[in-house]
Formats: structure tokens, sequence, C-alpha cells
């Protein structure tokens, strides 16, 4: 801090002074200390605190002087600073652990900010137990617990009472059987609106439970989808958001999502329930009665029928794979404004045909992607194959049909602008075409715009095209195509040969705008 800003900041009101210094760094607000008698004080008042031992991690000191050297400078730290501050006020209290530090101390530490009246608690430990008091507190409203050792929650919590907390967040810890369960800690927070579940082990427990009638939001994602729970039940009537990534439960024995407005879905398969699901559909093995078991293995019908009523959701490319294997009959969507399906080259869109058609009032659709694996199943969607039925598209009630293209797919056949021909020719209703193409060279998107303007009919005569890049956003109305009229917005080079006609009659109708790319455009 300069001299002169250290002046202006200087004249302002103590308490106003101490307010600032709660945005910064514990470490760089504690040096402020120095600067002179007034500010030697302020420091005690600031009323949020932020530890990070990684700031003390540095390998030359510890081979030099020991590996404890870091960490015990750390606790000294903290040690002053709470000492300073007294009983002060504290509003936010963070401790980041990345290394080893004593167990009594961080206890200590803990019990000084619940003491304080702390309302915003974030813990990431290694090496250590959570203390249980943290489970009761009539202050707390946020907490964050985390670590990267996959911890257990402690087994001596004998009470949970957190009358006003609103947000928990849990990190890569475990829940014991015999110690504070999910169902035992959220039946202590009767206000609860958010909850994080990030790569909670199953190691422990088989049937997990999500409970709560004041919860609007929930994340329960897990990456390692090597086991998969025996049961999952969600009983939450107030969801309104919803984020689940895991494998797919044995069952699902309620789930009760009455208000939910939004839903990112990624259920994937084990590599049992892969193994499996192979077996079940082999042509020469399988048999009508090998129905029950294979419900009984993997069935994630009853969970899509409780999110049924969901206005905005998003599919994963595993998803759509779990739609094929182990989910029917799909369920008719009758709230669904909005979906967005991800596509992978591994995966066919066999559901897809029954999906859409179970979707009435499907208003916009969001593709991410066009890559996918051809098959017999797929054809009443896409162009790879001849359909067996006339497609779902021609029933399409879409207005808005947005594509992501990504500059690095294998796709060099031309097939993805095919797929949006087809789209084109096939869905009667749709007013807008946008292209989000993910690349930096201009002419690629130049080409795009006009190959898709060469369709020979379409199904709907209103529909307008935006092609949008990085540094592009051109938009047109069909029929129309490119012409040399572009130059005079567009200096180009290279590119001239893209444009050698000159308009014709009808193609005064169209409406070419060159605007540069902004993030608002991209919003879905």
């Amino acid at each position: 801090m300069d001299l002169v800003s250290r002046d202006l900041i200087s004249s302002l009101p103590n308490a106003l002074i101490s307010h600032i210094l709660s945005f910064l760094p514990t470490k760089e607000a504690a040096s402020t200390s120095v600067l002179s008698k007034k500010w030697r004080y302020l420091f005690a008042y600031v009323t949020n605190l932020e530890f990070d031992n990684s700031v003390y991690l540095h390998p030359e000191v510890g081979k030099q002087e020991g590996y404890d050297k870091p960490s015990e400078s750390f606790m000294e730290f903290v040690d002053r600073v709470l000492a300073l501050q007294g009983n002060g006020i504290l509003n936010r209290f963070s401790l980041d652990c990345s290394d080893y530090v004593d167990e009594a101390r961080v206890a200590s530490w803990i019990s000084n900010v619940m003491g304080r009246g702390v309302s915003d608690l974030y813990l990431r430990l290694m090496f250590v137990t959570f203390p249980s008091k943290i489970f009761v507190s009539k202050t707390l409203v946020r907490l964050r617990l985390g670590t990267t050792e996959d911890l257990c929650i402690t087994r001596d919590v004998k009470d949970v009472f957190l009358p006003k907390l609103k947000t928990l967040y849990i990190d890569s810890l475990s829940f014991m059987e015999d110690g504070v369960g999910l169902a035992k800690l959220l039946s202590g927070c009767p206000v609860i609106e958010e909850l994080v579940l990030i790569d909670i082990a199953w190691e422990f427990w088989d049937f997990c439970a999500v409970s709560s009638t004041t919860l609007k939001r929930l994340t329960f994602s897990r990456e390692d989808n090597g086991e998969n729970p025996t049961s999952m039940l969600f009983d939450t009537p107030s969801l309104v958001y919803l984020e689940y990534s895991d494998a797919v439960a044995g069952k699902y024995p309620k789930v009760k999502f009455d208000s939910l407005v939004e839903a990112h879905i990624g259920l994937g398969l084990t590599e049992d329930q892969l193994l499996f699901a192979d077996a079940s559909y082999s042509e020469e093995d399988y048999s009508s009665e090998d129905d029950e078991e294979k419900e009984m293995a993997c069935n994630a019908t009853d969970f899509l029928m409780g999110i049924c009523n969901v206005q905005i959701l998003y599919l994963s490319a595993k998803t759509i794979e779990v739609l094929t294997i182990c989910c029917e009959p799909i369920p008719v969507f009758n709230n669904l404004i909005q979906l967005t399906i991800e596509s992978n080259s591994e995966i066919g869109w066999d559901p897809l045909p029954s999906l859409l058609k179970n979707c009435p009032n499907l208003e916009t659709l969001v593709l991410k992607g066009l890559d996918h694996k051809y098959n017999n199943g797929c054809g009443n969607v896409c162009c790879c194959k001849r359909p067996k039925h006339p497609s779902c598209l021609l029933t399409s009630p879409v207005k808005v049909l947005k594509i992501f293209l990504f500059e690095d797919n294998d796709e060099e056949d031309g097939s993805e602008i095919r797929q949006m021909k087809h789209f084109l020719e096939k869905m009667p209703r749709l007013e807008e075409l946008i292209v989000y193409y993910n690349t930096a060279y201009d002419s690629a998107v130049f080409e795009l715009s006009k190959n898709l303007q060469k369709i020979p009919r379409i199904a709907s005569a209103k529909c307008k095209i935006q092609v949008i890049s990085e540094n592009l956003s051109l938009s047109s109305t069909l029929p129309c195509s490119l012409t040399r009229n572009w130059s005079a917005f567009h200096p180009v080079e290279e590119e001239d040969s893209l444009f050698e006609s000159t308009p014709s009659p009808e193609e005064k109708y169209s409406m070419y705008d060159l605007t540069p790319f902004s993030d608002s455009e991209e919003d879905m």
C-alpha cells in the first residue's frame, strides 16, 4: 500500500476500514498492523478470517530446516491472530490445511470461532477429525466441509442442531453407519435450502436418503462410478434445482420433486451394470423371462418418473445410454420447455425419438455436439440411417434449436452439415437455428453459413439461422445465400471465392448482419 492510498484510507471511519480489511487475505490484512499505531489495532476488528497453510509450504525450507517448520509457522500465525481479536464478533472463518497441523490446535481454533458466533464456516482438513461442536450451533448459516483424504465424519456426534443453517457443502467425506449419517444430519437442519454432496463414498453404506421439506437446491455428484448404491431416496418437495451425477441405483423407492424447475442429470453405469446389460440385450440369450432380473439390477425408470414435472432438463451422454439400457418406458415430460442433450461418439441416439415424442410442449432443444454412434435405432432423429418409421421431427413442437459444434471433433465427412440440414427439412415449427461454432477461423464460419443457405426446401419458411463464433455472428432469414455484398461489411481476401454471385430477386428477402460476439449471445 503506497503512502497516498494509506492516507486516504486512514481518513475513513475505523469501522469502515476494518470492513475493507475483511475482504483481504488474512495474511495481507494482518500485515497492515505495522503501518501506524492506528492501524495496529484495526485488524482486531476484522470480521472475516481466511487461513490457508499452502502459502507457508516452501519445499526449500522443508529440506533445510525440517518438515514441520512450515506447519509450525502457520499454527503460530493463527494463534496470534485469534489472540489479537479476543472475543470480537466473527462472520466468516475459513481454514484450509493441505498439510499436517496439530489436531488439538485445530479443535481450539474452531472452539474459539464457534464461541464468537461465526455464521459462515469453511473447513478443509487433512489427517484431522472434524470436531463435533460444528454440528451444534445456533449461529451457523453456511457450513462447508472438505478433505483430500476421504476422511469420515466424526463418530462421536451425538446431536445435530443447526437451526439457522441454510447451506451445507460436503466434499470427499464418508458417513459411517455408527456415526452421524446423512439422514441424521439433515434432520438437525430444519431450514436448510442448499445441499452440496461431492464424491461421497459408498463403502460404508448402501442406502442413501435425501429428505427435507425446505431444501431448494441439491447437488449430488460422484466422479467415480465404481460402485452404485443399492437404494436412493429423494423426498424434497420444495426442490427447484437439481444436479445429480452418479451410477444408477439399484432402486429408487421414493422420488418426490413436486416443485422442480431445472435438473442436470449425469447418470452412468458401472462396469458390472454394463456387463449385465450386454448380457441382457444379447440377441442370442435374451428372453422375456429376464425382465424382472434386469429391472432389479439396474432401473432408472422410477427416478425419471420422479422428475417428469421439470421445465429445464440437461442430460449427459452417459444418461442417454442409461435411457437406452435401463429406462422403460420413458416418461412424458408435459412441462418441459428446454432440453439439452450431450452427444458422444460412443453412444447412440436410440432413445431420442421416444424422448422427443414425450415432450409435447418443448420449445428449445440444445444439442452439445452432433457426434454419436451410428446404429439402427437413431434413424427417426438423424440422417445416418434410413428411418423405419416417419421421423419424430415431423411433429416436433420445437421453436428454437441450438447446436454447439467443436472445431476439434473427428467429423470430416460432412455429417454435421447433413444433420443440420435434416433438422431444417423436418422440423415444421422451427423459428430459429443457432449454431455456436468453436473455431477461430472466420472462413469456416462463412462456409457453414453458405452451406446452410443451399438447402432446397425447409419445413419452416420463417426460420432464422444464426452462426456464432468467437469473432463473428452471422444471421439470415431463409431463403437466401451469401453474396459479394458481404465484402462491404467484412473485407475478405482468401475467402473471396465464397462470394461469386449477385443476389437474385428472391434473395432480396435475405437479411444479414455482422456483429461482434458477446457473452450474452451464448446464454442458453
